[in-house]
């Protein structure tokens, strides 16, 4: 800069030589040399995974298998959840029944008509439907659950059981109207063709199983992908039923067999739940455990309900999830919709390990299910004290 030269503040520098930092010296002695500020670090985004390909219909089955096997840290958890659901609603039932053969055992056939009288009836009604709306709830918590664990761990997103059972809880009622639209017309279907069929002479059911799971199949392939619209796509029921029938016209078949497994899963849940009983039958008569074999052996046979009722918990939700697997699969690939998890995941508005002002802290057992489980042991204690 000259002199007499009038200065500028708001000049911008000239260019000039680059500066060299020098030494200075302080009251400690000479320092060292000013030292450049460090280059920021770059923070890697992690990439989002990609999406899983449209499976094939030949390859529908074997792609839904797998899934399953990559899902097994998820599903054991959350099958040991609906066992302890079914074991708190149905074992009062079922041990209130084991009370009733032991009393029997033990008096003749007109006390047990003076004992078991109407109030007997009314108890015993009262624990058929604890367990039959228990059993429901579980069957619906099982397939929502079951969707949401298979969908985030085929996209490569997985969720804990704690954020699968939110997410139940936040579309179970549109389940149900989903239950409703689609097993009650399979209800239907399957009666009549049980009586047709009865009429006709087919004693041992093995022509009616095949048309039934033919006929139901094919009513149920149009709402194959309902219940992944509530819970994966995150749409109201009425909603996911007509995107459920845009996917099922792109493809027909793999709705077909969608709808099969499903079918199928009830019916093994029924042949599951009778070998099962009639295994336990053998088993005890083979050991000579019964109502008259002493105070050891009710002992035994109790603890034996009680663990079995809880295995028919597992087992139902482990049925559960092989059926629903075909439907996440080919929904997730042609849809690519799997923002309804979104809500349970880190941060969302549902999220039970983040409860956000006014929202209820989560519990495995909520208030309304423990109030249920307890009218279950009133009515177990009613019938214990009238047959006792």
């Amino acid at each position: 800069m000259s002199e007499g030269r009038p200065v500028d503040p708001f000049a911008p520098l000239e260019p000039g030589p680059a500066a060299v930092a020098l030494p200075t010296a302080g009251p400690m002695g000479p320092a060292s040399p000013v030292a450049e500020p460090p280059a920021p670090v770059a923070v890697p985004v992690p990439a989002t995974p990609p999406m899983p390909p449209v499976e094939s219909t030949r390859r529908l089955l074997g792609a839904s298998f797998d899934l399953l096997a990559r899902s097994s840290p998820e599903m054991r958890p959350a099958s040991f959840y609906v066992g302890l659901v079914i074991l708190g609603t149905v074992a009062p039932l079922a041990l209130a029944a084991w009370a009733t053969i032991v009393t029997d055992v033990q008096r003749s056939a007109f006390e047990s008509l003076v004992v078991l009288g109407p109030s007997y009836e009314a108890w015993d009604t009262f624990l058929v439907w604890i367990a039959g709306v228990g059993f429901l709830v579980a069957l619906i918590d099982s397939r929502i659950i079951a969707v949401s664990l298979l969908g985030a761990r085929l996209v490569g997103r997985p969720i804990t059981v704690r954020q699968a059972l939110a997410r139940s809880r936040a579309v179970f009622w549109q389940a149900v109207v989903a239950t409703v639209i689609v097993g009650g017309g399979s209800f239907l279907i399957q009666a009549g063709i049980g009586a047709v069929l009865g009429s006709q002479g087919d004693v041992d059911g093995s022509i009616g199983i095949v048309v039934t799971l033919i006929v139901t199949a094919l009513y149920g392939a149009p709402f194959a992908y309902l219940l992944a619209g509530i819970a994966l796509g995150d749409v109201p029921a009425v909603v996911a039923l007509r995107r459920s029938l845009r996917v099922f016209r792109a493809r027909k078949m793999a709705a077909v067999v969608v709808a099969l497994s499903e079918t199928a899963a009830q019916l093994l849940i029924l042949f599951g739940l009778g070998a099962g009983l009639d295994i336990a039958f053998r088993v005890a008569d083979a050991v000579g455990l019964g109502p008259d074999s002493g105070t050891m052996g009710l002992v035994l046979v109790t603890m034996g309900i009680v663990i079995g009722v809880f295995a028919i918990g597992t087992l139902v939700f482990t049925v559960t999830a092989i059926s629903v697997a075909p439907q996440v699969v080919m929904f997730v690939g042609l849809t690519h919709a799997t923002f309804g998890l979104d809500h349970v995941r880190r941060g969302g508005d549902t999220d039970p390990d983040l409860p956000r002002p006014g929202q209820r802290r989560f519990r495995w057992i909520t208030w309304p299910l423990i109030g249920w489980m307890a009218l279950g042991l009133v009515g177990l204690i009613a019938i214990l004290t009238i047959v006792g």
